[in-house]
């Protein structure tokens, strides 16, 4: 994984691993794996994550909610794709919910085949070594957990109504204006008029069900992507923190005493904690890695098409729908650029906050584990898609401009056919 010294020559330095991982005492009514409770109930109720209902009895709701509300649903947008007018302002609506729908597809595979891995990282948050060793660490751990709830409850609250100005506000307009109601996802091509007529109201609700389905997956997984990014920029602050701190005081008398009485010992708890922060990195690039490069190459389509399919003429709603779809794509690709930016700058200061802490006055053998954490943190956690590229501000950047060349290229071919036109 690229946290851990990628393409260094210099040796790694071997921590003790002997300390093992304390559980955290419930005791203090906090727990961090607690910040994820929305997403495991999100799951649950659709089907991915058992919970503590016994997997045997769960597959009994999961297999055929999955079938009925994933497989049976693309098989239909896939069929629909294939009787789709061969009309590009007909043709784009459809291949976005096409291009999502793969996407989506990455994140449902993500929890379903990695459950036990990410219990195993809830399991690591909960950690002694994660809660903060005094007041000041303490406080940057539940702030971080505080961000990560708020972002979760706003992403949740635009989503929803997102969907149901899409839904609900056009049954409205129905049943009040008399306005014309089609079907929220697709058209279903394949059907005739009359059998899409006559089971209207069945297919309505039957797509609007598991479109919400769909959308609840992408907020709390994508949340869930972020959540694990954003407490690792915590726990390096705690690291940072803790490694400033480790100073000298003078005695009334006027002798140089060190501050803790096993100066290393501190260190040592540093050291482990640091090493279990590189660990839990390491898991969660495991589990994010496949699902990022899917969501990232993915989502650069869409934004392609999207900016494409503005360059067409369309009506007030389209093009509304457009932007509004355009945002959301960006919002997924930027986020997880940006926390993995975050996380490889806070990271890389960590060398900086061991060289601030007084080691000048210390031991030979302090020394040298200051010295070995220093080489180590001159390699950042860097945070990747499958290990083909970092996510970083960098990589949106390269995407972003990308997109804004095909669009561009495409208005140069389209102002040169209107020219041409008598």
């Amino acid at each position: 994984m690229a946290s851990k010294l990628s393409g260094s020559s210099k040796p790694t330095p071997s921590f003790n691993k002997s300390n093992k991982i304390k559980q955290s005492d419930s005791s203090d009514g906090f727990k961090q794996s607690d910040s994820f409770k929305q997403n495991r109930f999100c799951w649950t109720v659709f089907g991915l994550w058992p919970g503590k209902i016994p997997e045997k009895y769960y597959k009994l709701f999961s297999f055929p909610f999955l079938i009925i509300s994933y497989v049976a649903y693309n098989a239909l947008l896939t069929l629909n794709l294939y009787h789709t007018p061969r009309r590009i302002e007909t043709l784009i609506r459809e291949i976005i919910f096409t291009f999502t729908e793969i996407a989506v597809g990455g994140k449902l595979s993500m929890i379903l085949f990695k459950r036990k891995k990410i219990a195993s990282i809830f399991k690591m948050l909960d950690c002694e070594e994660f809660k903060g060793n005094d007041e000041i660490g303490r406080e940057i751990v539940m702030k971080h957990n505080d961000y990560y709830k708020k972002y979760l409850l706003l992403n949740t609250l635009l989503s929803n109504f997102t969907y149901f100005s899409q839904v609900l506000f056009p049954v409205f307009g129905f049943w009040i204006f008399g306005n014309t109601l089609d079907l929220p996802i697709c058209k279903y091509y394949f059907l005739s008029d009359q059998t899409r007529d006559d089971y209207f109201t069945s297919i309505f609700i039957y797509q609007s069900l598991f479109m919400y389905g769909h959308m609840m997956y992408n907020v709390n997984i994508d949340t869930l992507i972020a959540g694990f990014m954003t407490l690792a920029i915590g726990q390096v602050k705690v690291l940072c923190h803790d490694l400033e701190n480790l100073k000298m005081e003078k005695s009334i008398g006027g002798l140089s005493i060190i501050m803790d009485l096993k100066p290393q010992y501190k260190l040592r708890k540093i050291l482990n904690h640091y090493e279990l922060l590189l660990e839990y990195c390491d898991r969660f690039q495991a589990v994010i890695g496949g699902t990022m490069f899917v969501q990232y190459g993915i989502g650069s389509g869409i934004i392609c098409v999207i900016m494409c399919g503005l360059l067409l003429p369309s009506s007030l709603e389209t093009q509304m729908f457009m932007v509004g779809y355009f945002m959301a794509m960006n919002l997924q690709i930027f986020v997880p650029a940006w926390l993995g930016t975050q996380l490889t700058y806070e990271s890389e200061a960590l060398t900086t906050a061991a060289y601030k802490s007084e080691w000048l006055p210390r031991s030979k053998r302090y020394k040298s584990s200051i010295k070995l954490l220093m080489e180590r943190a001159k390699n950042p956690v860097v945070i990747t898609g499958l290990k083909i590229f970092p996510l970083s501000l960098a990589v949106y950047i390269q995407i972003m401009k990308t997109a804004y060349s095909c669009f561009a290229l495409l208005r140069i071919i389209q102002d040169r056919q209107e020219q041409a036109t008598p």
